[in-house]
């Protein structure tokens, strides 16, 4: 009888206190050491899912930059020869109503000048960066001060000139044209500027490449005759 009242003092309901501290420190290390290993790796997905979408959305907006291009060069004068790469690159205007088109070469889709783009598409489709979730043709998504910006998936045109395949009468060969976006880094040299995504480039032929193909066109000298200049400058 003694040996049960014993045996009942050390096994019932409330011999046991719970975790001790050790126990608990234990349980909040490893929850700790947890959240080290796993929330870094879902930034990462989040920010690359995120470029992912600014991809997707480059590609929308080259189409439309193409359809652009197409509308300026049937729109122009019928003594005018304005090409597809011209209005891409080249500050074209009319003296007489005062036309002008900017060049969207070297420019972020930010930028005023590609208001003809955005006019394109439906406002229920605009583009957005995913990073800001402003369109990609709002002044939030342009620097005209900093390529690249450190503001992350800003969209940049620019281009580079192969010369392996030199064409004739003044052809310098093909002018490929590229969408290249902003990383989320900031430059170690200089933190007032950011990083091109992806090991892009807005000067290198390879690092260009790893961006959103446009277009590629014959890369003629922009030189309009003398009868054009009377009437465009």
């Amino acid at each position: 009888m003694e040996e049960n009242l014993r045996r009942q003092r050390f096994t019932g309901p409330f011999s046991q206190s719970g975790f001790s501290l050790l126990e608990f420190l234990l349980v909040l290390a490893l929850i700790g050491f947890l959240l080290a290993v796993i929330l870094p790796r879902f930034q990462r997905a989040t920010v690359a899912s995120r470029f992912a979408e600014v991809r997707h959305q480059a590609t929308e907006i080259a189409s439309f930059i193409n359809q652009w291009t197409e509308v300026q060069v049937r729109a122009q004068l019928a003594d005018t020869s304005f090409t597809h790469k011209d209005f891409l690159m080249e500050r074209i205007s009319r003296i007489n109503n005062n036309f002008r088109s900017e060049p969207l070469h070297r420019h972020y889709t930010g930028s005023d000048n590609f208001n003809g783009v955005e006019m394109l598409i439906s406002p229920d489709d605009i583009p957005r960066n995913p990073f800001n979730q402003a369109s990609f043709f709002n002044p939030a998504n342009d620097d005209s001060k900093r390529a690249p910006s450190p503001n992350p998936g800003l969209l940049y045109l620019t281009s580079f000139r192969e010369t392996k395949r030199p064409g004739k009468g003044g052809d310098r060969g093909l002018r490929f044209f590229y969408l290249i976006f902003t990383g989320s880094d900031s430059d170690p040299r200089d933190p007032q500027f950011g990083t091109w995504y992806g090991g892009m480039d807005d000067e290198l032929e390879p690092d260009i490449r790893r961006g959103v193909f446009i277009n590629r066109y014959p890369d003629i000298p922009y030189r309009p005759s003398r009868a054009v200049d009377e009437r465009w400058r």
